[in-house]
């Protein structure tokens, strides 16, 4: 397409000029009448018989670009459709104009009418209301006095709101940090269980709800994961097979400790259920789920005790009693925090080596 023809491409969609106005001819005028009467109107609006219009210069110019457009059945063709949509539009607008117009006159209308009705009132003295006025009156300011009750009690409840927001954030702000871990801080990776099987047989079919109701029996679930089956080759096997990958993450990690424990003797299908992370240490105080007794000096076990499970029983590392944390005056000194935390873990120990003797001193009894 040459450059003048995409030229006049671009005026035939973006001009607003009625070009059959402009050439006086109607809508499907042939090319013949079209050239027509493009020369009388040329020969009445051309420059030189004009020389101090400038209107009819532009003029000139326009009706020489409405000639080619609409002898050209293309470029009349593109022309038609911006002209029929700039028409269309004009009329929606007026439609709409109408209707807003209408809206606003009945509205403007019921308004007077509204403050007629209400200066008529006023004007009246209470002794010259018939029944039905008073009533209306009174229904009048009952209405307006509750609409500003529940405007002022509306702004009173929010400040009140903000107030509470700002203290319980200030309250936040200075409160201590707290002491130790809570029951049920542990960290979701910690309570993340895994597991694989092989999808053949009976475990083709096993998706997030088969599974969710098979390990729900442990405990707790917070959500199943299903991992993206992959092919592996099993060890001494010579082909791939599909295995797929499920992760369970359980709202305790004792519950997760006892999946890992029992599932795969419990489904013998599955290929393996183990730790998503690393087994953790479940008496550790970061997870507290399972609970913990109080930190005390622990009691040296009795010697029945001690004869059932070693002469190093009772004792930490190097001897130490366990009910004394040891410490070290290098550098790397632990802080009060760290502390705090092997006692947590004595005490943990203390408490089952409670259980052990109470056992032991049961089964005594017995004999």
């Amino acid at each position: 397409m040459s450059e003048t023809n995409k030229e006049l491409e671009d005026l035939a969609k973006s001009a607003t000029e009625d070009f059959y106005e402009l050439l006086g001819v109607e809508f499907d005028a042939e090319e013949a009448a079209i050239k027509k009467a493009y020369r009388k109107a040329s020969i009445r609006y051309h420059p030189d018989k004009n020389p101090d219009n400038k209107d009819a210069a532009d003029r000139f110019i326009y009706l020489g670009w409405a000639r080619d457009i609409l002898i050209d059945a293309g470029l009349k063709g593109e022309y038609d459709r911006a002209r029929t949509r700039r028409r269309e539009k004009v009329l929606q607008d007026e439609l709409l104009d109408g209707r807003r117009r209408k809206m606003k006159d009945d509205l403007e209308r019921r308004e007077r009418a509204g403050k007629d009705f209400t200066n008529g009132l006023k004007r009246k003295r209470a002794e010259d209301m018939n029944e039905a006025e008073r009533r209306e009156q009174e229904i009048q300011r009952l209405a307006e006095d509750g609409k500003r009750r529940r405007k002022e009690a509306q702004e009173r409840m929010e400040k009140r709101r903000k107030e509470e927001d700002e203290a319980s954030f200030m309250d936040l702000e200075k409160s201590p940090e707290p002491q130790g871990p809570k029951p049920g801080d542990s960290a979701e990776i910690d309570r993340t269980i895994k597991i694989r099987f092989q999808r053949e047989g009976d475990t083709v079919d096993w998706d997030k709800d088969t599974l969710s109701t098979m390990f729900s029996k442990y405990g707790k679930i917070d959500s199943v994961v299903m991992g993206k089956d992959k092919k592996i080759r099993p060890s001494g096997s010579k082909h791939r097979k599909t295995t797929a990958v499920v992760f369970v993450i359980y709202t305790r990690i004792d519950h997760a400790h006892a999946a890992v424990m029992d599932g795969r003797s419990d489904y013998p299908s599955l290929d393996s259920v183990s730790w998503a992370n690393g087994e953790p240490d479940i008496k550790s105080p970061i997870h507290n789920d399972m609970p913990t007794a109080p930190s005390t000096p622990v009691v040296t076990p009795n010697k029945a005790f001690r004869a059932s499970f070693g002469p190093g029983m009772g004792k930490g590392v190097g001897g130490t009693p366990l009910g004394t944390p040891k410490f070290s005056f290098s550098p790397k000194t632990p802080s009060l925090e760290e502390v705090t935390m092997m006692r947590l873990k004595q005490a943990e120990k203390k408490r089952l080596e409670e259980q052990i003797r109470r056992r032991e001193a049961d089964e005594e009894a017995v004999v």
